[in-house]
């Protein structure tokens, strides 16, 4: 089968052998890619560390297996090095971690989740608030990935009243009537709920007029993110 050019930002670098890094890539249109880039740690082939550094975009070419196993990556070079340091590196390398975390490596359209980081790698210098940042970005890729969170009604029995409650299993809310029937869902203020909403209503190159999010009510966003993902990491 002959090479797939893709673009893909690195999402984990691993060193392999004494030449070689195994990378997790997310690429533009072919989904996540887990391939292996032979010889890039030699320095007679003048691939400079930032073409195979987590976090950079990256154009490549990939030899896609018929069988399951590491894809070959080749001739990779590099198209952005998002160049952090400090917080925003943290941040960074933290978005990066919990997407390779929760996406599959399979072939995908991923065109709609790779604009979504590509956009926020462009965005990390100019946004003071990164608690907004992690919030939109987990929203919208799982949003993306068809995993939730669902929240215009209750996932049990459909109304749209009393929406107290959030289930990570069945990905959104679930109303007071209901909870009972739904062992893992825990109580969310309804206020609660209508900022994830806002948070799925605006693009990420708006998050910059969220100005601030108090600690209680971040925790209560991300715990109702996370419970999406432990729930489909851990199927």
């Amino acid at each position: 089968m002959p090479p797939t050019r893709v673009k893909a930002i690195i999402l984990k670098r691993i060193n392999f052998r004494e030449t070689s890094v195994i990378v997790h890539l997310l690429s533009d249109t072919n989904g996540k890619i887990a391939g292996i880039m032979k010889g890039v740690r030699v320095s007679q082939k003048k691939i400079p560390p930032l073409v195979y550094q987590q976090g950079s975009c990256i154009e490549a070419f990939v030899y896609f297996r018929s069988k399951p196993g590491l894809e070959l990556v080749t001739q990779p070079s590099l198209l952005n090095s998002f160049n952090f340091s400090g917080e925003n590196l943290v941040l960074w390398k933290k978005i990066l971690s919990e997407i390779d975390r929760f996406v599959p490596i399979a072939r995908f359209n991923s065109k709609g989740i790779y604009d979504i980081l590509s956009e926020t790698g462009i965005l990390i210098p100019y946004i003071k608030n990164q608690r907004a940042i992690e919030v939109i970005v987990t929203e919208k890729i799982l949003f993306e990935l068809g995993f939730g969170p669902f929240l215009e009604k209750c996932l049990i029995c459909g109304s749209k009243n009393n929406l107290n409650f959030f289930s990570g299993k069945l990905g959104g809310t679930v109303c007071s009537h209901c909870y009972a029937k739904e062992p893992t869902s825990f109580k969310l203020p309804e206020k609660h709920v209508q900022v994830l909403k806002f948070f799925h209503r605006v693009p990420v190159n708006q998050v910059s007029m969220v100005k601030y999010i108090p600690e209680t009510l971040f925790k209560n966003l991300m715990k109702c993110l996370n419970e999406i993902v432990l729930y489909h990491i851990s199927e």
